[in-house]
């Protein structure tokens, strides 16, 4: 077949089907496909795969009508996040470059007539900024991940100038007790007094180099000065102030402590008319695990003894997964309600009361106040319950007062009604919840 020669009809329509733009009237979005003139697509239109087509239109209008409308605004703001970030541009612009693309999702086909109202709707979701001049409708694109990123700088800001606040705070309170003290003085400046006659001298001699002094800080000398005050008065009653969840209970363990050692000490204590027995037992109790007696009751053989499972319904459990939730739920409390499996559990957190399944990995047991009652959950005493005594913080182990489990039902330990063991490690045992 001869080349169409250049410059007449035939020539200029192979031009317009090569480059693939042609007017977007003559274009069937259903069927995506492109004609060439009226006639052509109006053949289209009485074509049978054409009436099938819109037999599938007609049935599920709103769902074709909404995936193209989805379509090409992903296309508009694509150009816009690339091409148009940081410009103010008009709208009929950036619509001239998405109608460049020969595959590209038409307008007809969307739930926006027109550009005009495409713009509104970006305006009204907050997606740009537009605004209406004689020229047309300007739109500008909202970089919202680069707006989180600016909150979440200033968030860290903030944090940062409240710690520096407080340690500002910290520090002028320290200097005005070592001003109330006496031991920070501010430099005074006093003019130069003199007596009449008295000549003012100069010396010109080179000075011997003296021993540097050592500079004291004023807030480590008044540091000194109440540490020397405290340990002054160490035989008198110290100032009563809060303390701690942690100092009470190693306070209330070492008061314990003292009294139990008193208690041996004396003779003529209540515990010494005590009969033969109670005397045995109580020795038994004493004694630790590590150098146990004949009289030292020992658990029966548990099968689990050395599982590394600990998970059991009623334990009052930590969360230390760091990322559920944002970090909401991270060293926060919950009641074990049901146990998955073994390595898995059902919580209730204590505050909210959320619902959560998580795997032994992300929990971590909790240590009750003294006299609470817990459970034994690894080791040759898993399986009992009792209170908690003492900590002892040297060896990172608890002090408990067992009173139920296997080995008060034997019968030779049937009269046996507790039995105080030491050195269980922090992690074998976990507070009990009260209402269970």
């Amino acid at each position: 077949m001869p080349k169409a020669e250049y410059g007449t009809p035939k020539w200029m329509s192979n031009k317009i089907k090569a480059s693939g733009l042609q007017k977007l009237r003559w274009y069937c979005q259903m069927c995506q496909k492109q004609c060439r003139d009226e006639n052509g697509f109006k053949c289209h239109r009485m074509s049978e795969g054409h009436q099938r087509a819109m037999q599938l239109f007609i049935q599920r209008p709103g769902k074709f009508m909404d995936e193209f409308s989805r379509e090409f605004e992903e296309e508009f703001m694509k150009l816009m996040r690339t091409r148009y970030c940081r410009t103010r541009v008009l709208a009929n612009s950036v619509y001239n470059n998405v109608v460049c693309d020969r595959h590209h999702i038409h307008m007809n086909s969307t739930i926006w007539v027109t550009l005009s109202e495409f713009v509104q709707y970006l305006g009204a979701t907050n997606k740009c900024k537009i605004e209406h001049t004689p020229k047309g409708w300007y739109v500008e694109y909202i970089d919202h991940e680069e707006l989180a990123r600016k909150k979440e700088e200033e968030k860290r800001r903030k944090i940062e100038k409240s710690q520096e606040d407080a340690r500002m705070e910290l520090i002028q309170a320290l200097v005005e007790e070592g001003r109330r003290r006496g031991g920070y003085k501010e430099p005074e400046f006093t003019p130069m007094q003199r007596q009449e006659g008295q000549t003012v001298s100069l010396s010109l001699n080179k000075a011997q180099p003296e021993k540097k002094e050592q500079k004291v800080n004023a807030l480590q000398q008044l540091h000194q000065q109440l540490k020397q005050e405290r340990l002054s008065k160490s035989g008198s009653k110290p100032e009563k102030r809060k303390l701690s969840a942690m100092e009470a209970l190693v306070v209330e363990a070492e008061q314990r402590k003292a009294k139990e050692a008193a208690f041996e000490r004396s003779p003529f204590s209540e515990g010494s008319r005590t009969s033969a027995a109670d005397k045995g037992y109580n020795r038994a109790a004493e004694e630790t695990e590590e150098a146990p007696t004949s009289s030292q009751p020992r658990p029966p053989p548990h099968k689990y003894a050395d599982a590394d499972w600990w998970l059991q319904p009623g334990l009052i459990v930590k969360v230390i997964h760091k990322t559920l939730g944002d970090g909401i739920y991270y060293k926060q409390k919950g009641v074990v309600k049901s146990v998955d499996g073994r390595h898995s559990a059902v919580l209730e957190m204590l505050e909210g009361g959320a619902i959560l399944k998580l795997d032994q990995e992300y929990l971590e047991t909790v240590i009750p106040p003294i006299g609470g009652r817990l459970a034994v959950v690894l080791g040759e005493w898993r399986g009992h319950t009792g209170r908690l005594e003492g900590l002892d913080m040297d060896s990172y182990s608890v002090q408990v007062t067992l009173d139920t489990g296997p080995l008060f039902k034997q019968d030779k330990h049937s009269s046996c009604r507790e039995v105080l063991v030491k050195g269980l490690p922090y992690e074998h045992v976990c507070k009990l919840n009260a209402k269970e």
